[in-house]
Formats: C-alpha cells, structure tokens, sequence
C-alpha cells in the first residue's frame, strides 16, 4: 500500500503545479493513473487525511484536495470515477458498401445458394440524397455550408433564419422527398418487343460513346435472346447470371452482334450493346433493299434458306432474322428456317450466310461474262446488271447436263398445288 501510494503521490505535484487555466476543463479519467494509485488516492481521501490540519505536510495534502476538487472537477472522493473510451468501432473499421451488404443480406448462406429468389430484394438507400450539410431545425446558416462564403467582397457571418422561412425550407424539402418517392413508385412503360412477356426485340438505345468521344447515335440495339445461366462452384455453389444476345445496326448496311453476361440484367444489356459495335459486319446490299442472290446455308443443326425478293415484297422470315433485316436494312427477302432454333446458332449463320455473299461485279469478273437478270416488268428482255472489267469471254459458259440443285420437297408439293398454306398470299407491310 505504500508503495501504491508513493505512485498516486508522485502524480499530484504535476497537476497542482500547472496554471489552473490548463487544469480547468480536464476530466480525469481511468488512464491518468494507474488502478492501484487510483485505489490508494480515494483511499487518502475517504479517511479525511488530507483535510486535518496541523503540520506542514498535512497542509500541504488539503492544499492538493482542494486543486483536485476545485480545478479537476472533482465534488467529492467517493465521485472519483473513469470513463472508457474507444478509439474506433464497427462502423469506422468498415466501409459504407460492406455495412449495405450486411443490410441487405447480400453475403449471407442462403443468396449464395440462391435462395429466396420470389421475396421482395431489398434496395439501398442514398442516405445523403436531400440532405445539406449545415441545415437544421433550427435554421442556422453557415458561411461555405448552406450560404456562401463570401457576398459583396466580404466574409458573411453566422445568421439564422427566421421562424417563417425556415418553415418554408422544411417544407420544400419534404415535397421533394415526396417526389422523388412517386417517381422511385412509378413503374416505366418499355417498348413492346416480339410478344408482350418476352425481352426479344426490345430495343436499348445506341450504344455508349467510346473513350476517344466517338458517338454511335444513328446506331440501334435490338435484344434477341435474355436467358438464365448457372454456373456450379465449389465456394457458392449454383451461382446464377445473366446472358444477354443483342444485335445492333444503323440501317445502312453496318451490323454486329455480340453476347453480354453479368449477374444483373442491367449490367449484362450494357455489356452486349457496348461490346456488339466492336464486331460489326457490312452487308451488301442489291440496290439497298434486298440480298443479291439465294443462299442456302447450314450452321451446325440450324438449316437456312434465303431468297431474294423484289421491291415491296416485305419481310418474310423468323421473327429474329426480321429484327437483324431492319437493323442491317434488308427491306425485302424471303428467309425459311429449319432444324435447331437455337437463337446464338440462327444469328451466327445468318451473318455467316450474309458476310459471304457475291456481288453482280464479282461475280462477272470471276467469270469473264456480263450478268444480266430476268425481271418480271420487263419480259424476255434482260437487263444487264454488271460487266466484267477486263475483256470479255468468247466462248459461253458451259452447263452441266444434269443441273446440281437440291430440290426441297416441301417448296416442290407447294408449286404443285399438292400443299397450300393459309399465309401464302398474306401480304406483309414493308417497314
């Protein structure tokens, strides 16, 4: 015990020495001495030996009990208490998107598993939206927070409003709050697509600029396919995204597809679009509006066959193959799909049927012959569409006793009469 209170006594002289300026709005807390030397001074203190006078000394400790309970804000011994103090918590050691994550439940075991797919998700909430640093209800108005800091030259100094503007201000603020609420509510109508549940032919919009600032506004973007995958881990297990197959064009012979994928919808149709203008395709087009000869193509299990249609004859096709039509500016053919429908599979081989096709002037200089074409309007007479541009061939083409063509019998019973379908003279409109 003495030699606890020899280590509460060598503390003392510190404190009575300083100006009481200093001493004055110090609390004492657990940490300005020791346990022991705390236990040793209200010890002192509770057996009245610092308040007897009579020697020196005695003086000397009720000159210290009274620099303790005047300037450390001491009232009395058995008030001489601690106070705990935390440098950090768990709101300063994390950050605001992991506290959200908690909030929401976004790493708990059962998300990761993919459970509570049909509850209503949870949003985040911006806690600083409509808020203003400095504003109160007591409508204080502080130079550089709420005003500014300097009008007519001069620093302006701290004012408070009065009773009736600050009514004001509160309720603008709450009429915008409200606002933002019915607007948050309000369910946006998209753009109809190939069937009222269904994203196919939905359209996003052009592209996003790029990073050199080049812009792609008389691009479009058409979704054709948005489906669910899964992915199995060995941490998270099932772990579901987003694939998105999008297609884009200007209209004028330039069009691409590409495939976006990410955990949310969003995400994935801004990937697909943004990343479908890298990878575009120009179509040939005869006299813009059609393809310039039949092609006959097989993608994997997917069966193409296209026709080329005169002017007004319209859109006849797969609904998909319609949308990439509108995108790359086909306004008329006539396209029949068999086979698989895969919709990855029927975009690739239709671009991959289109991306080789031959041109009337291609076509005359690999063969060293005028091409002519045989319209309708025009009889017998034919019509010469491209020239060779070296010297022409003199010797004819020759032809194959049997002509190599694969007759497909559907189109050969439909010719006969032997099948007549109900759409056969259904007129499309030409978009």
């Amino acid at each position: 015990m003495a030699a606890t209170v020899v280590r509460a006594a060598s503390y003392l002289p510190t404190l009575c020495s300083a100006p009481a300026g200093h001493l004055w709005s110090r609390q004492l807390y657990l940490n300005t001495f020791p346990r022991a030397s705390t236990l040793a001074l209200k010890t002192f203190l509770s057996n009245g030996l610092l308040s007897s006078p009579g020697t020196r000394d005695s003086c000397h400790f009720s000159s210290l009990a009274h620099a303790l309970q005047t300037q450390c804000w001491i009232s009395s011994a058995s008030n001489f208490m601690g106070q705990q103090y935390r440098s950090y918590s768990f709101f300063t050691k994390l950050t605001a998107d992991e506290l959200w994550k908690g909030a929401l439940a976004e790493t708990g075991a059962g998300a990761r598993k993919g459970r509570g797919k049909r509850t209503k998700r949870k949003r985040r909430k911006d806690l600083n939206r409509g808020q203003i640093i400095g504003e109160g209800r007591s409508g204080f108005l502080w130079p550089g927070l709420n005003i500014p800091l300097m009008r007519d030259g001069a620093v302006q100094t701290i004012a408070q409003r009065s009773k009736e503007e600050q009514e004001k201000v509160e309720a603008d603020i709450i009429q915008k709050r409200e606002e933002w609420d019915r607007k948050r509510k309000m369910k946006v109508k998209r753009e109809r697509g190939w069937s009222g549940n269904s994203w196919g032919g939905v359209s996003l919009g052009p592209p996003d600029p790029g990073p050199n600032g080049e812009t792609y506004d008389d691009f479009d973007t058409r979704i054709l396919e948005v489906r669910n995958v899964f992915n199995m881990t060995a941490k998270e297990g099932r772990k579901k995204s987003v694939r998105v197959l999008v297609a884009v064009g200007n209209g004028r012979g330039a069009a691409g597809f590409a495939i976006g994928k990410a955990t949310e919808r969003m995400d994935a149709f801004r990937k697909a679009k943004n990343r479908a203008v890298h990878y575009l395709h120009y179509i040939e087009r005869y006299e813009d509006h059609t393809i310039f000869h039949d092609i006959s193509l097989t993608f994997k299990r997917t069966h193409i066959k296209m026709k080329k249609k005169p002017r007004g004859y319209g859109l006849h096709c797969h609904r998909a193959l319609i949308t990439i039509c509108r995108l790359i500016g086909i306004k008329d053919i006539y396209a029949k799909v068999s086979g698989s429908v895969n919709m990855l599979n029927l975009t690739r081989g239709f671009f991959h049927g289109l991306s080789r096709q031959e041109t009337h002037q291609q076509l005359a200089d690999k063969k060293n012959l005028h091409v002519v074409e045989f319209r309708e309007e025009c009889g017998p007479l034919p019509i010469v569409v491209a020239s060779p541009l070296g010297a022409v061939r003199k010797d004819p083409e020759p032809e194959d006793e049997v002509p190599d063509i694969r007759l497909d019998w559907e189109e050969v019973k439909v010719v006969q009469g032997m099948k007549h379908s109900v759409w056969s003279n259904l007129k499309r409109a030409a978009t």
